[in-house]
């Protein structure tokens, strides 16, 4: 979105973000990984990450009114927010150093671990003693992760499933995590000198297919049943994790 790319570049990059957006809204995350690898072929990693942090918080910021209704039934996990949150800050001054391999593998290693308990093990739950041990440890490799590389959503994504919450308030916690996450890139890469006044405009014009196509998602995801929401969400997780191990390797 850069005022010099041309209009296959700009189609190409509202293609990414469509497809984005609407996935958040039919799962409640899948938005940065899906729009930020469309942004950064053409304007570089650290320009995507930065320009996503505007859709990202008025997505996740839509997503928590829509389930507002949700806050009671999906009790803050504060082992999971406080060392995610905190470590984000720190993934952020990372950004322009982080070898993106070594963030990817870290990345896919995780996810895989868990959505490997996920799968084999259905009735999987996270909680008593593993829940005190993995999540602040998952929740640091996270948030480190979403600050450097602006892609954790596969990570938390399968973390919060492990707690069997219903389609509603999975999605809320997925908003508030995320929101969360954005509200901190944004002041530190405000701090950093990183949030100029052209990469807020262009953040602001990736609004125009954000908010038609998540609108879609969320009416998809009013239609689907808890089976098949979570069943939609392991596949994209899924995907996500092929494409993290094939990024991986590729380095």
């Amino acid at each position: 979105m850069s005022y010099s790319l041309d209009l296959y570049s700009l189609l190409i990059i509202g293609v990414g973000l469509g497809l984005g957006a609407f996935i958040k809204g039919l799962t409640g995350m899948g938005l940065p990984l899906v729009a930020i690898p469309f942004i950064a072929g053409f304007l570089g990693a650290e320009h995507a990450i930065v320009v996503m942090q505007i859709p990202g918080l008025v997505s996740n910021a839509w997503l928590l009114w829509r389930h507002k209704g949700e806050v009671k039934a999906a009790p803050l996990r504060y082992n999971m927010i406080f060392p995610a949150c905190a470590f984000t800050i720190l993934g952020v001054w990372f950004l322009e150093v982080m070898n993106d391999g070594i963030i990817i593998l870290l990345l896919a290693i995780v996810v895989g671990i868990f959505l490997a308990l996920l799968l084999f093990n259905p009735s999987f739950k996270l909680d008593g003693k593993i829940g005190r041990v993995c999540t602040p440890i998952a929740s640091m490799v996270g948030g480190f992760v979403q600050g450097a590389a602006g892609g954790s959503g596969p990570l938390f994504s399968t973390l919060i499933l492990s707690f069997r919450l219903s389609k509603e308030a999975y999605v809320f916690y997925n908003g508030l995590l995320f929101g969360l996450f954005n509200v901190i890139q944004i002041i530190v890469m405000l701090s950093l000198g990183m949030f100029t006044t052209q990469r807020f405009v262009e953040g602001c014009l990736a609004l125009i297919p954000l908010l038609v196509f998540q609108f879609l998602g969320m009416r998809a995801m009013g239609y689907a049943s808890q089976k098949v929401f979570t069943t939609a969400v392991i596949a994209v997780i899924v995907v996500m994790e092929i494409k993290l191990v094939w990024e991986a390797l590729s380095f």
